[in-house]
């Protein structure tokens, strides 16, 4: 889902951002996945005071697990369980909680290409993921 700082971004660098194929660099574990691909561009303004002068940067915000920074506009990083839960990056979007452990799989050197979510399309996927699931647990349990 698309949010928190996308506001930071220029149009164009939000529309590139969901255009590339990035790739999963080496830098990938518990806390977060570091990907490759293009350079996105922010909005210039005068920076907040505790903001620090890079222009990713911005007031200290908490990160929901999946969150997506973009440090200096290059190689974001999608935050994961053992992330920092909070900080002063913005953040692209958030990856939505069933697609959370597709990410956590990827090998380096694998392609992930993101694809915006609407609030309710992002709730529609997570009760669909869980009905799977719950049905998996009800087979495994020996209640078919």
């Amino acid at each position: 889902m698309m949010g928190l700082c996308s506001y930071r971004l220029t149009e164009e660098s939000k529309t590139r951002f969901l255009d590339t194929i990035w790739t999963v660099t080496p830098e990938a574990n518990r806390v977060g996945y570091r990907l490759k691909g293009e350079r996105l561009k922010f909005v210039p303004r005068e920076q907040p005071f505790g903001a620090g002068s890079n222009p990713s940067n911005v007031v200290d915000l908490g990160y929901p697990i999946g969150s997506i920074q973009i440090p200096d506009g290059v190689e974001p990083i999608v935050l994961l369980n053992d992330a920092v839960t909070g900080g002063g990056y913005a953040t692209i979007a958030t990856v939505i909680s069933p697609d959370l452990s597709k990410i956590a799989q990827a090998k380096t050197g694998e392609k992930i290409k993101f694809v915006s979510v609407s609030l309710e399309q992002a709730l529609n996927i997570r009760s669909e993921s869980e009905q799977r699931l719950n049905k998996i647990r009800k087979r495994v349990e020996g209640g078919m």
